[in-house]
């Protein structure tokens, strides 16, 4: 059985991490900051992680974990490709805009070499319920035969960059523009007759 304490320890260093991260950097954030901004010793840090590149790692998967799951709320399978596309990037896109620091934490490590080659498969694992979507649309015919690599990056893109002009308050997404944004993404990657 697992104990509430040693939950709430993970969660809360988890957190300060993901914080400290997004306003200092890799190289700005030691674990003694980390340890003071979680109200714990550093080396409470080390019971749960091995090092920083862990810690991050298991913070990258938590975060991935918790966008899948957000992108699949409220979604149902009945709907057309295209309602079920709009539905997943639009639950994509607003989650970004409502989790900046989470946004801006992935942006910035998702590349980086302390990524480990088992976190990069684990996300792949966690990413297995949209994948299946993209490879039941392009076997239905509703979707372009791109590899799922170029469909993803036609469609994650758009995301990134609409994201960062709201969250840096450039530009404003209103639901309508949301809509009008997924409407061209399945646009660009629906299979035209």
């Amino acid at each position: 059985m697992i104990d509430k304490k040693t939950v709430d320890k993970r969660s809360v260093i988890l957190e300060s991490t993901l914080k400290l991260l997004t306003e200092h950097g890799f190289h700005g954030t030691p674990i003694s900051m980390i340890a003071q901004h979680a109200g714990v010793g550093a080396g409470t840090i080390y019971r749960y992680f091995e090092n920083k590149e862990q810690l991050i790692n298991e913070l990258f998967t938590a975060i991935k974990r918790r966008v899948i799951k957000a992108m699949l709320e409220d979604y149902r399978e009945e709907g057309s490709f295209q309602e079920r596309f709009k539905h997943l990037w639009r639950n994509l896109i607003n989650y970004c805009i409502g989790n900046p620091e989470e946004f801006h934490f992935v942006e910035q490590y998702r590349y980086a070499p302390f990524v480990s080659n088992v976190t990069r498969e684990e996300t792949f694992i966690i990413l297995a319920p949209i994948m299946s979507f993209f490879i039941e649309s392009k076997r239905a015919g509703a979707m372009k035969d791109l590899p799922l690599y170029t469909i993803v990056s036609l469609l994650y893109g758009p995301i990134v960059s609409l994201s960062k002009l709201h969250i840096d308050h450039n530009q404003s997404l209103t639901e309508e523009r949301i809509d009008q944004a997924a409407e061209a993404c399945w646009d660009a990657v629906r299979k035209h007759e």
